[in-house]
Formats: structure tokens, C-alpha cells, sequence
């Protein structure tokens, strides 16, 4: 698959004056294109995400202070966090409609990194949640997801579970330079809406595969009246990496959606992200990268009724099973795009299947949507 390829590949290299010189491998320019697509971040560009673990006990603070420092050695896009326990009465106290509101009220203190929080329940000692809010250009869900499941690792087992530095070697991705790319952060949470256009409609249901998956999110893009579907997905699969934002938004016009099948569409979409990464591929200047962030987001900000779909399929491999099951396994995971993103968007379907579980989420909008998004 080609996301595969992508995470395998080896630095791309020419001929300068009969030298051979580096260029910037395409994991890196897959990153690159993240940071440049937004000028500034500010709080409607983070979000928040919560994965639920069954403990034999929980972990305290200390713990997770020492466990996250590995995540900082080697990391060119993060120094350090802001720490917080929460600790509700039962889980139905911290549900993700919520979310949003914890972001907005704690946004001063996190804006230039990010918010890591230990979640634990009064009413049951054995479950305990690792939450965060993360700047979207600089980290995926899926990535955020991943990183959730180094912290719970690095926790169990007392070892740097994240190995940043090394997995960035491995990509050929020049860490000085990435860092050079970051957008300049807003103090302000003016962004930072306490109540979004949207509430969300939530359910749990028995695994299926791509095509009737699909299948489905045809028949509720129809129903929603969209114009455009946006499939998110992630270019770089690495198996490790769990820094940095690599989603792709690949578009199936109405009229592909209407007169194809899920694996029709599917297809369809995969054709459109090895299109996006064979332009992507020409890009090595600094400016050439600025200037496809820039397309980017306009394109995005002028394309009109969109229908989201953004499945990440079956996580199990990731769910904490495989060393110490007994101190940490995954049970849940929880999140929602950022409000620029929900703002943007008619409608958004997301998934992730657990074990025997996919738990499905969507959005129900409530406002009228303003359909406007940050330029350069």
C-alpha cells in the first residue's frame, strides 16, 4: 500500500557539481505540508482526544511526568507539556461532548505545547484515561492516538516506548528544519469556543470491513444533501513514528459518490492521495512548501458542503495487550476534529475499532455553519 511505501522510504538524492547531496525525503515533505497549511495556530486549531484503560491501578502524576520526558528527547516540534490530574465521580462525568469545554477553559495554560492529563473515576480505582488537547498541524489524531499508546507503554514497562529521535533518523526527516516550520502560536483563546456548531451522536457496533463501511458513509453523505465527501487520511503509516500531522483530505465529488460503491470509493480516494503525494514529491524549496500550504487551505476553505469521513480501522495491535496486559489495556478512544475543521464541514463520521468494538461517532450540527477558515 502505498502509506506503506511512504514510511519505507529512503531519502531522495541528486547531483549538485558531481556530489551527492540530501534532499528532503517525503516523509519529511508530508510533514512539511502540515505545518505550512496553517500561517498561525491558535485555539481553534487544537483538539482534544481521551483513550480509557483498564488498570490494575492507576498511575499518579509522577509517573506520568517521568514517563512523557521521552517523548521530549529528539523532539523538534514539542519541549514539554502542561500536567494536570482530573479526577471525576464516574466516567458519564467526562463524556466528549465535554471536551470541548476543557479545552477552552485551560487554553492559556497550554497554548505553546500542549495539555496532558491523567483521568481518573472515583467510582472505579481499575480504569484510567490519558487525555490530551494537541495544535493540529503539528499532530494527527491518529498520531495522538499512537502517542497515547507510547505514554501507556513507557508507563508499564519504564522505557522510552516513543524513540523519537531514532525514528526520525529512520525517516530521513531533518529535524532543524521542521522545527524552522513551525506557525507561531496565539495566546488568546478568543478561538476557543466553549460550545461548538455541533453536538455528537454516538454508538457502538460489530466490526466491518472497508467496502460496507462505505457503503454507509454513501448513504449518509446523501442524506446530509452533501456536495463534496473529504476522506482523512493518514500518509504515514509508520509503524512507529508518533509525532507529527501526515493527514491527507482526499475529495470524491457528489457525483462519484452517488454512482459508486464503498470499495468504488475507496479506490477512487486512493487514486486521489497518490495524486496529492506525486505533487507533493516536486516540492524541496522552503518556498514551494509555503506556497502548497497555501493552495491547500484555500482550496479547502472554497470547497463547499463537505461530508467528513475519517476511520482509522482496527487499532487492536496498538491496545497495550502485548507486554504488562494486566497494568494498562485500551478499552476506548475518544476524540473530535478541531472546531476550525467542524466549522468547515457539513458533517463528519469518524471510527475506530477495538477488539471486537468499533465505536462510531458523528456530528449533528446546531449552529449554521460559517464556512470560513484562517488564510495566509
Amino acid at each position: 500500500m502505498f502509506w506503506q511505501e511512504i514510511a519505507n522510504c529512503a531519502p531522495l538524492r541528486t547531483s549538485v557539481n558531481g556530489s551527492e547531496e540530501m534532499t528532503v525525503s517525503l516523509a519529511d515533505k508530508v510533514l512539511r505540508l502540515s505545518l505550512t497549511t496553517f500561517p498561525i495556530i491558535n485555539a481553534s486549531q487544537f483538539f482534544p482526544a481521551l483513550s480509557t484503560y483498564r488498570v490494575e491501578r492507576t498511575f499518579d502524576l509522577a509517573e506520568f511526568e517521568q514517563a512523557v520526558t521521552h517523548f521530549f528527547s529528539g523532539n523538534p516540534l514539542f519541549a514539554k507539556c502542561h500536567l494536570i490530574e482530573l479526577t471525576f465521580d464516574a466516567p458519564e462525568e467526562f463524556p466528549l461532548s465535554s471536551f470541548q469545554e476543557l479545552l477552552a477553559e485551560k487554553y492559556e495554560d497550554f497554548y505553546d505545547s500542549f495539555l496532558l492529563a491523567s483521568v481518573t473515576y472515583r467510582s472505579d480505582p481499575n480504569r484510567q484515561g490519558i487525555f490530551t488537547c494537541m495544535p493540529f498541524p503539528l499532530q494527527d489524531g491518529y498520531k495522538v492516538f499512537r502517542f497515547h499508546q507510547a505514554l501507556m507503554k513507557t508507563l508499564k514497562n519504564r522505557k522510552d516506548a516513543f524513540q523519537i529521535a531514532q525514528n526520525l533518523k529512520e525517516l530521513a526527516i531533518r529535524s532543524d528544519e521542521l522545527a524552522d516550520l513551525i506557525p507561531p502560536v496565539e495566546k488568546s483563546p478568543s478561538g476557543a469556543d466553549r460550545k461548538l456548531p455541533v453536538k455528537f451522536a454516538e454508538s457502538c457496533t460489530s466490526p466491518v470491513k472497508i467496502g460496507p463501511f462505505l457503503d454507509k458513509m454513501r448513504v449518509d453523505f446523501i442524506k446530509r444533501d452533501c456536495k463534496n465527501m473529504f476522506v482523512l487520511k493518514n500518509s504515514l503509516y509508520s509503524p512507529k513514528l508518533t509525532l507529527g500531522n501526515s493527514l491527507q483530505f482526499l475529495p470524491v465529488p457528489r457525483s462519484m459518490v452517488e454512482q459508486s460503491s464503498g470499495i468504488q470509493i475507496r479506490d477512487y480516494y486512493r487514486d486521489e492521495e497518490q495524486r496529492q503525494m506525486d505533487l507533493l514529491s516536486g516540492a524541496e524549496r522552503r518556498e514551494d512548501f509555503i506556497e502548497a500550504g497555501r493552495t491547500r487551505i484555500g482550496w479547502m476553505s472554497a470547497t463547499p458542503e463537505i461530508f467528513a469521513v475519517n476511520n482509522y480501522g482496527n487499532v487492536s495491535a496498538h491496545d497495550g495487550s502485548d507486554a504488562h496486559a494486566n497494568q494498562g489495556v485500551l478499552v476506548r478512544y475518544e476524540w473530535h476534529m478541531p472546531s476550525v475543521v467542524l466549522e468547515l464541514t457539513a458533517g463528519v463520521s469518524w471510527t475506530v475499532t477495538i477488539r471486537d468494538k468499533a465505536f462510531n461517532f458523528e456530528t449533528v450540527r446546531t449552529a449554521p455553519r460559517d464556512g470560513s477558515i484562517a488564510h495566509h
